[in-house]
């Protein structure tokens, strides 16, 4: 019981890391796509 709680709470954080690093993956792109569009203006 123990070790399958341990094992649930464990597979959560990977979830959690996996999600926001997906969403900050996101964010960088974005920010990275408007920038190169802003110097390519200049």
């Amino acid at each position: 019981m123990d070790q399958q709680e341990r094992k649930r709470k464990r597979a959560l954080i990977v979830f959690q890391i996996f999600i926001y690093g997906y969403l900050l993956t996101m964010f960088g792109i974005q920010l990275y796509m408007s920038f190169a569009r802003g110097w390519w203006e200049l």
